[in-house]
């Protein structure tokens, strides 16, 4: 595993460049899209893993070694671009665009996951697994799973809804609609602990807090962390010490995990004020990160009674990652062209 998250480490490498202070294009569409194809990488390795071992003490702890140092960090900016993305919509947009949240956000979102949830019962029911009625029903707002990846979906459902309600509320008085957000997702931290859910359902949800709050105040933050490269590499340095210091204590309480949480995302912001990651694959791939994503582990389930039979060398492995990976593309592109386009047809009506 090792060597393909080199792999992927020289393909963000080759894609770096000093970022153009002019038009401040670290946060565009364009630049973040190859941050976040950079950690679905980072998510799909992880994801293989429960597939395939990769536990060779020498070919695969090193990767392992940053896996564990990464740990839930590695959809932090997910969450943390689609905080700032919204709320820098809102403020261009206003209540047009809040009114749309229900269709164009939940209502988007829903369907698309739905459609996914249809092929994975597909799959299963043709491998002769069964589900009860309220298992499916809960599935399709990704409260429980019949093999997908759900927590991420209903945690983003929950964060436009809690937008939603806070901006009708609030209206113009963006920063006090984001501390009613912040309250409703406590409240959500609540909710799932007392359920019972694992961790990864609430633990890094407060990113989208911040990056809201990022959009709010980020003239501000600019100039103080970005006045000067020896300010930036202060800064640089404090979050990525804070980052290592508190993911030695992460465990001791809720706020240092938190702490450990804000210290990475602010560690990435602040390394592309100064340098961006271009990559045109891993633009590609954040495009498509919902259906990237979501649709993984269909290949991963399908494709391993077949690659993975018996004793497997590490060659074997190597291939059926590859062949998930690109199978993984494959149905992205033509889900995106045949569901993902008759949803979004019909919305956009």
């Amino acid at each position: 595993m090792t060597f393909i998250f080199l792999l992927l480490l020289l393909v963000a490498v080759v894609g770096l460049r000093a970022a153009d202070g002019g038009t401040r294009d670290y946060m565009s569409l364009k630049m973040t899209n190859s941050i976040k194809g950079f950690f679905l990488c980072m998510v799909f390795l992880a994801h293989v893993q429960g597939y395939a071992d990769f536990s060779h003490p020498y070919l695969d702890e090193p990767y392992q070694f940053v896996r564990r140092i990464m740990g839930q960090c590695i959809v932090a900016m997910f969450l943390f671009y689609s905080g700032y993305g919204v709320m820098e919509s809102i403020k261009r947009k206003g209540e047009t665009y809040v009114q749309k949240i229900p269709i164009q956000r939940i209502l988007k979102v829903l369907l698309q996951f739905d459609s996914a949830i249809m092929l994975f019962w597909l799959y299963r029911r043709l491998t002769g697994k069964h589900f009860s009625i309220s298992k499916i029903l809960l599935s399709l707002i990704g409260w429980e799973s019949i093999g997908n990846s759900n927590w991420y979906i209903f945690c983003v459902l929950c964060l436009y809804l809690f937008t939603y309600a806070a901006m009708r509320v609030f209206k113009s008085n963006y920063l006090k609609a984001v501390v009613g957000i912040f309250c409703l997702c406590l409240y959500y931290i609540a909710i799932v602990c007392w359920a019972g859910k694992d961790y990864w359902w609430y633990d890094t949800i407060l990113c989208y807090i911040w990056g809201m709050l990022f959009s709010l105040f980020r003239s501000k933050i600019e100039s103080s962390l970005n006045e000067s490269f020896a300010s930036w590499m202060f800064y640089e340095f404090v979050f990525s010490m804070g980052f290592c210091v508190c993911y030695l204590y992460r465990g001791a309480s809720f706020v240092i995990y938190q702490c450990w949480i804000v210290c990475f995302v602010a560690a990435i912001v602040t390394f592309t004020m100064r340098f961006v990651i271009d990559s045109i694959p891993l633009q590609w791939m954040g495009a498509f990160l919902f259906e990237l994503y979501i649709l993984q582990r269909l290949p991963m389930k399908i494709l391993k009674p077949y690659l993975l039979k018996g004793e497997v060398s590490l060659a074997g492995k190597y291939t059926y990652v590859a062949a998930c990976f690109a199978a993984t593309i494959v149905i992205s592109i033509i889900y995106r062209a045949t569901i993902g386009k008759a949803i979004k047809s019909v919305l956009d009506k």
